[in-house]
């Protein structure tokens, strides 16, 4: 019966819809779209049309909306915000290829004001494809439109999505000479330069920001987090990690993370393991819970011949690790067993 119901309704929608178009079809006789350009009161009965299709699309009348662009199309074959509208209509009757298609024409009758809904579109598919072609709308809009603030910003995250690095800097320093230099962009170009597997480009970003502003502790960790990187591979010398540490130390003291880290890089580097000691404890009073932090205060412990302490707290980071992270504390628990 159910079934049935929706039946009619369909029906009597697509009999309105026809009715409307056989009236309006009527009304719009006396302005034959054999006319190579709209007469003003062609104009003006797209206007109208227009908006009460705007209005219609704005209240969900998709089937209203539709047959009003529809003759506003006819007027106008090539009016841009008129397909788009007609690819929001098709977008939302859930006819998704019908729309792109739709809001490609949109895009090509107007790349200058009409390649963000056609973006979208294609972005929404997921693809590898759709991607693709979405880089080229934007590519093919910033082209007659150099000065869009947002269509920049899309195509630069499109560019760093696509590890394109160099196009994604280049278009980055055309923003700034728009907008100006800032954190933002200071936080963008540290980012690619991470993500290219560039961390000495990456410090220099981080530093020529905190030249403007020293106590940002944003960057500070920042600076923190790639000179961790840079110590690991052996570019820097390990006083340059401590140097780093210290900074976001004096104006967060008690930043577990860094406390943490710093604690075992003392540690592990021949450090003095009496403040690596005083720092892990200060880690373990926030989060006593946690496998990180008592494997390094276990760890230190057992560097200072404290052993049974040291099994206590690399037994309990054990117990609260996840499975994937026990391996470590498992080596060290290993390697006292050995040194028995």
């Amino acid at each position: 019966m159910e079934s049935i119901t929706n039946i009619y309704r369909m029906i009597r929608v697509r009999a309105k819809r026809l009715m409307m178009i056989a009236f309006l079809s009527l009304f719009l006789a006396p302005y034959s779209i054999l006319y190579s350009q709209p007469t003003t009161e062609q104009q003006q009965q797209f206007t109208y049309y227009w908006y009460a299709a705007k209005q219609a699309i704005e209240q969900d009348r998709y089937a209203d909306a539709l047959a009003l662009l529809e003759f506003c199309r006819l007027i106008q074959p090539d009016d841009g915000q008129t397909l788009s509208f007609l690819g929001i209509i098709y977008n939302g009757l859930g006819q998704t290829q019908r729309a792109i298609d739709t809001f490609r024409q949109a895009f090509e009758a107007d790349p200058h004001d009409q390649w963000f809904r056609y973006y979208t579109a294609l972005m929404e598919t997921k693809t590898e494809e759709g991607t693709k072609e979405a880089l080229r709308v934007l590519e093919k809009a910033y082209k007659v439109n150099p000065t869009d603030e947002d269509l920049m910003e899309q195509l630069k995250r499109l560019y760093i999505a696509g590890a394109q690095w160099k196009k994604a800097l280049a278009m980055q320093n055309k923003i700034d000479k728009r907008k100006g230099y800032d954190g933002y962009s200071a936080i963008t170009r540290y980012r690619i330069y991470a993500m290219w597997g560039k961390p000495r480009q990456a410090v220099a970003e981080v530093d020529r920001y905190l030249e403007t502003d020293p106590t940002d502790l944003r960057f500070l960790l920042f600076r923190v987090e790639l000179m961790e990187t840079l110590e690991k591979a052996k570019a820097v010398k390990i006083k340059e990690l401590y140097n780093a540490y210290e900074q976001v130390l004096i104006l967060d003291p008690n930043n577990p993370m860094v406390l943490n880290n710093y604690a075992y890089h003392l540690a592990t580097h021949g450090g003095d393991l009496k403040k690596a000691e005083q720092m892990s404890a200060i880690t373990i009073q926030e989060d006593p819970n946690s496998p990180v932090y008592l494997d390094t205060y276990g760890w230190i412990m057992h560097l200072q011949g404290q052993e049974e302490l040291a099994l206590f707290y690399l037994n309990r980071a054990l117990w609260h690790a996840k499975e994937e992270t026990k391996a470590e504390i498992e080596h060290h628990l290993m390697q006292i067993k050995e040194e028995k």
